[in-house]
């Protein structure tokens, strides 16, 4: 048995896909949002290679306010949901790293956290009005995610191609490509 692991992060009428643990941005579904979730599903099921009766799946949402959690999940059952591995702290913070935010408030199992992305940690802040919230839940996740989260490094993009001896030689070709 196959297992697929995939965390959604909902928001204003969008969704990002991240497949497999790799958090790799999915681009399969993601435009077909728009607050109709039937319809999402559907092209979900026809477009995924998943076949339900074999595989099982890992679903995992983090989802503002705004989202309907009733209809998210409806035909969601057909897929098995338990799975060894379980999300942790250290999958949500891959998911931060690339997020546009600075203060965030997370919930999780009724307990509120509002995280804040320094220059180079995670630090739990206070809470303010106004702050975006973001609701996490799905099966298998680590009962300790946003306690851990605190204290964590945030990681950087980093530009992984360097400069070559001759693109050091002819540097103007190689700022162009920058």
């Amino acid at each position: 048995m196959k297992i697929h692991r995939y965390f959604f992060w909902i928001e204003d009428n969008f969704i990002e896909i991240y497949k497999n643990g790799n958090l790799e941005k999915y681009e399969g579904e993601e435009k077909l949002y728009i607050d109709n979730f039937k319809t999402f599903w559907e092209k979900w099921k026809k477009n995924s290679k998943i076949i339900a009766s074999r595989d099982a799946i890992d679903f995992t949402f983090l989802v503002d306010k705004k989202v309907n959690k009733g209809d998210l999940l409806k035909n969601l059952d057909i897929y098995k949901k338990e799975t060894e591995m379980n999300f942790s702290s250290e999958d949500l913070k891959k998911i931060l790293d690339i997020k546009n935010f600075k203060t965030i408030v997370f919930e999780f199992n009724a307990q509120k956290k509002v995280i804040t992305k320094t220059k180079g940690r995670y630090v739990e802040s206070e809470l303010e009005e106004d702050l975006p919230e973001i609701l996490l839940f799905g099966e298998n996740i680590d009962e300790d995610i946003l306690n851990n989260l605190a204290n964590q490094r945030v990681e950087e993009k980093k530009n992984k191609v360097k400069a070559g001896l001759l693109d050091e030689i002819f540097g103007n070709q190689w700022k162009n490509r920058k």
